[in-house]
């Protein structure tokens, strides 16, 4: 994890109450569209699901692909058989588990005055029950950073390396009860969820909104 900015709640103030909060957000210049208040707790899409030409792609292609290179080869040995057959497993188990997440919906983040949640939009399914209902206490950090991966699949380069991408996230992280020192090392915290953005300013502006939102911690007077 490279963190390229992060706020806590070491500045936090009595800003009244998370409705009075939101009236000043959303006068704000980090008023987003992407956060709504409804029935007295703030929302945001956390997480898009995946779209269904995805699913009903990979799904296609796992079923179609063997079928296709035996009607164009000819018949096929045993391990031609068998690659084949690990096609069909890994395209059509894909396919699935991204047909199961866009049956699921979208991933919300709920602010409520006391204590935070993720839901599917469509699904009580998919959530691990302790980030159903978190007490804002147990919120350590609301970090703006890059997120780093690596695709180490076979279209990996053939001296080994791998493929990264960066992503700007704003993750949330929380208390570790296996860990009592996450309270003040953001590496043994746990991380509720990684919301996404499309430009570090954008992901900067998550972090302070969420901060200012959730711990009461002052909005900055611009992002830096």
């Amino acid at each position: 994890m490279s963190v390229e900015g992060f706020w806590d709640d070491a500045g936090k103030e009595d800003i009244g109450t998370l409705g009075e909060r939101f009236k000043i957000f959303e006068h704000s210049t980090y008023a987003n569209p992407r956060m709504t208040m409804n029935e007295g707790s703030v929302r945001m899409i956390a997480e898009r699901a995946p779209p269904l030409i995805g699913a009903i792609m990979a799904i296609g292609i796992g079923l179609i692909a063997p079928f296709f290179v035996q009607m164009q080869f000819g018949p096929l040995n045993t391990i031609d058989f068998i690659l084949l057959g690990l096609v069909l497993l890994v395209f059509s188990g894909a396919g699935l588990i991204l047909l199961r997440q866009h049956l699921r919906g979208d991933k919300w983040l709920f602010i409520h005055e006391k204590h935070l949640e993720l839901r599917h939009e469509k699904s009580e399914k998919g959530i691990p029950a302790e980030y159903k209902h978190i007490p804002v206490s147990n919120v350590v950090k609301i970090l703006s950073h890059v997120r780093i991966t690596e695709d180490s699949d076979s279209d990996s380069d053939s001296d080994g390396s791998s493929t990264t991408y960066e992503n700007d996230v704003t993750s949330i992280l929380l208390y570790n009860p296996d860990y009592p020192e996450s309270r003040t090392d953001q590496e043994f915290c746990l991380c509720m969820t990684d919301i996404h953005s499309t430009t570090k300013a954008e992901s900067d502006a998550i972090a302070a909104a969420l901060n200012f939102l959730i711990f009461g911690t002052p909005l900055p007077s611009k992002v830096e």
